[in-house]
């Protein structure tokens, strides 16, 4: 009897031996669970949500989100933390990975965000239990499908500075005050200013008509005489009334002035074409009839505006 207990004796030892020098390494591991929580649970299209994931890896292990794999199904991932480890304990480390993630389509979605885990060289990945979005349509079922008006601009307390006001009526009054200013200024130099002055009285009127009687005495006995009177007489009276130089112009240049001047135009061509006979008269020896002489003498009335 012991002969056939002893064999199986050893053989006990030896395998709980083998099992000792085989180490835990050897020995069959369960995967990591991660715990994944999703705040809130609920949203709408491209709410931001908070995506935290809770696991345990033994040392030297360092676990990462990796997002745009396939559990992340319709969730984009919108801002990433660094992972951060919560506590060591005989059982591992406990890591914390954080992010903002937020989801683009409708319906309850299943969300189980792909986590790899590095250890040295070697990658490997975990999928974590899936937990479920619910993304909830921004219309009512019996909404009708069209725009609605925007609401009205909301004030928002703190965004306007406080210093805006107090600068805005700063520089109003100071807009005001140099206006006054200016219009203070132009008044008194408006008052400063020199009165115009008033502008002389036109010359009396020459004493025309006694040079034409004159002319008139003499008409039929002297007609150089008479003639030399009718030429003064009128270039006198063209002188005072458009003032320009008649007495040292001639006929021709007195009837151009004449017309510059704004003179009636018959007024310019009579006094030439009288100034004309006159100058034939006295200097060229030119006699005219008697009755031209009176047409003369009767155009020399008319031009000064007296009898004829």
């Amino acid at each position: 009897m012991m002969r056939r207990a002893l064999p199986a004796a050893l053989l006990g030892v030896l395998a709980v031996l083998a099992a000792a020098l085989a180490g835990p390494g050897a020995r069959a591991q369960p995967a990591p669970v991660p715990e994944v929580t999703v705040q809130p649970a609920s949203a709408r299209i491209g709410d931001h949500l908070r995506l935290a994931v809770r696991i345990v890896l033994p040392p030297g292990r360092q676990p990462e989100l990796a997002p745009g794999t396939a559990g992340w199904g319709a969730v984009e991932l919108v801002r990433l933390e660094p992972p951060r480890q919560l506590r060591t304990t005989s059982a591992g480390t406990e890591w914390l990975l954080e992010a903002v993630v937020a989801p683009f389509a409708l319906g309850d979605l299943p969300f189980s965000p792909t986590i790899a885990v590095a250890a040295g060289a070697e990658l490997s990945t975990l999928e974590p239990p899936p937990v479920t979005i619910a993304v909830l349509p921004t219309l009512l079922p019996d909404a009708p499908l069209e725009l609605t008006p925007l609401p009205p601009p909301a004030a928002i307390a703190g965004a306007e500075s406080p210093l805006l006001r107090p600068a805005l009526a700063a520089a109003a009054v100071a807009a005001a005050a140099v206006v006054l200013l200016g219009a203070a200024m132009l008044i008194r130099r408006l008052a400063r200013r020199p009165a115009r002055p008033v502008p002389a009285p036109p010359p009396p009127a020459e004493p025309a008509l006694p040079g034409l009687l004159l002319a008139e005495s003499a008409i039929d006995t002297d007609p150089v005489a008479a003639y030399r009177a009718l030429a003064a007489t009128v270039r006198a009276e063209l002188a005072r009334r458009f003032a320009i130089p008649a007495t040292a112009l001639t006929a021709a240049e007195l009837r151009a002035r004449l017309e510059a001047s704004g003179a009636d135009r018959w007024v310019a061509r009579l006094a030439g074409g009288l100034l004309e006979e006159c100058d034939a008269v006295v200097y060229a020896g030119y006699r005219p009839a008697p009755e031209r002489r009176r047409a003369d003498l009767a155009m020399a009335y008319e031009l000064i505006g007296g009898p004829q």
